[in-house]
């Protein structure tokens, strides 16, 4: 059987594993539906809150404000670690102010946010552009600190400009850190705006939580949760694919596709 296959029976059966586990666990122990729903309700209401366009209303927010907030974020952390690399004196002045940033708990400041700017979008785009700034910046230090000093020597003994420096090395040679670094403030991105809709907003799949929570109302609870869930995993997946397209050339990419 080829490998891809038998990783993707294996996921089935082990989905499948997991509901008879909670099915189960409901029955056997009789536990009430407000307090753990079964699977069967969760699906239900899922698909209900899809039919009548709550995911779709809710989830469009959510979702244009993590794109939103990644890229800007994505892009600072980026320039950030460029110029960082490019010189230790600009990492200098700004390292101490970055770490204090990273240090402090992002939920901490959600008040703050709120105080400052309101409910709304304005305090959640903060917060998402702050959990995606610090990972990429990291990322892209060290991968173009990473670049063996024999290919920076090639460069130079070609007379390579320094846009060609840029284009033909530095940013080829870390891009692979660069996406590991994107995939991690993407998820920290989708991890910032359920938090930031869930103490500071009015719209969004995080502001069902807490209505959901509100209203005791346990099938709304996890089929919300069920929602971002797949919304964190098409943005990663997304990060992904881009990532491969980019990185065909890559041993890590080769590898992985002769071991399939």
């Amino acid at each position: 059987m080829n490998k891809r296959v038998l990783i993707t029976v294996l996921s089935i059966l082990f989905l499948f594993l997991f509901l008879g586990i909670w099915k189960g666990y409901i029955v056997l122990n009789d536990v009430p539906p407000f307090i753990l729903p079964p699977p069967e309700a969760v699906g239900q209401r899922f698909v209900a809150l899809i039919a009548n366009g709550t995911f779709i209303r809710e989830g469009w927010v959510t979702l244009y404000t993590i794109i939103l907030g990644f890229s800007i974020g994505s892009t600072m952390g980026f320039l950030a670690g460029y110029f960082s690399a490019r010189s230790r004196t600009f990492e200098e002045i700004i390292s101490p102010y970055v770490m204090v940033i990273q240090a402090t708990p992002k939920v901490s400041l959600i008040p703050l946010f709120v105080i400052w700017f309101g409910l709304g979008m304005p305090s959640k785009l903060l917060l998402i552009i702050l959990s995606a700034f610090f990972p990429v910046m990291v990322n892209t230090i060290l991968g173009l600190r990473s670049i063996p000093e024999d290919y920076s020597n090639l460069m130079t003994v070609l007379k390579a400009t320094e846009r060609q420096r840029v284009l033909k090395l530095e940013l080829p040679m870390a891009t692979p850190l660069i996406m590991a670094g994107l995939k991690i403030a993407m998820v920290q991105s989708v991890i910032g705006a359920i938090v930031s809709e869930w103490m500071a907003g009015d719209r969004g799949l995080g502001y069902l939580l807490v209505y959901g929570s509100s209203l005791y109302d346990a099938n709304l609870l996890m089929a919300s949760i069920l929602a971002t869930t797949f919304l964190g995993l098409i943005l990663y997946w997304s990060i992904e694919f881009v990532e491969k397209k980019l990185l065909f050339w890559h041993e890590s990419k080769l590898a992985f596709t002769e071991g399939t």
